[in-house]
């Protein structure tokens, strides 16, 4: 099954249609092998798995996935086109994203949660991207998990809405990584970057060994020079004395 990659110009529309293309997938290989009403529970069950994960296409595939299995108890396609089912937001969603947001950061980050990063590098793994694409690709989840974090529609818990947040600045850190320059990556590292992480990366504190800074150094560079411009100009005025006043002897 080929999916459209999720790209930076609309990585929330790729994402939905990327997840319906998955659960229709899904629903036609359930369908295959069991009654309507179990895949719609297994659709459910499914879904409500992916509602824990903080990766933002899972979340997104949860929401597809769900309204699959309403559909197929419903009696109707279990995926129909209604891939705009994140096309806009509903009324008063400004609102209901700033209650979000304040809830959100009043929870404790989570000990064990996944690494976000390393997931969906595990997950691209098998298409063999280059640097640069595999750049694009996070750097486009990183425009996704921007966009859901705080998104009402989407069922994720408070405690992963806030795994989502603290991976945007990782992954564009990653994507930096892989296509932009390293030491600008490191000087833009963001705080959620451990100290030991970074150290790794930068490396440690190089000890000052400029001219500038070491003012020992400077001052045995400054009598090297003072003596030898002494013995020029000892070596001018003895070739420009005429030869009788040589010497008083």
């Amino acid at each position: 099954m080929t999916t459209p990659p999720i790209t930076l110009k609309n990585p929330l529309g790729c994402a939905a249609v990327e997840a319906l293309q998955t659960a229709r997938w899904e629903c036609a290989e359930l369908l295959s092998r069991r009654p309507a009403l179990l895949a719609a529970d297994l659709l459910r069950a499914h879904a409500t798995e992916l509602a824990t994960s903080p990766v933002a296409s899972d979340q997104v595939l949860s929401l597809a996935l769900e309204m699959a299995a309403r559909n197929l108890e419903a009696g109707s396609a279990p995926v129909d086109e209604a891939g705009l089912f994140l096309a806009a937001d509903s009324d008063g969603a400004a609102e209901a994203r700033e209650r979000l947001r304040s809830l959100v950061l009043q929870q404790p980050p989570a000990p064990n949660s996944i690494d976000v990063v390393g997931e969906l590098e595990r997950r691209l793994a098998d298409r063999r991207l280059t640097p640069v694409a595999l750049s694009r690709r996070l750097a486009a989840e990183a425009s996704l998990q921007q966009a859901l974090w705080d998104d009402p529609r989407i069922p994720a818990a408070n405690s992963v809405r806030l795994a989502m947040l603290r991976s945007i600045p990782k992954l564009a850190q990653r994507a930096a990584d892989l296509g932009g320059d390293p030491r600008r990556a490191c000087r833009n590292a963001t705080p959620y970057v451990g100290t030991s992480w970074r150290r790794t990366v930068v490396g440690a504190p190089r000890a000052k060994s400029s001219t500038a800074s070491s003012p020992l150094r400077w001052s045995s560079q400054k009598t090297g020079w003072l003596l030898l411009i002494g013995l020029l100009v000892v070596a001018l005025i003895a070739t420009a004395m005429p030869i009788g006043m040589a010497s008083p002897y």
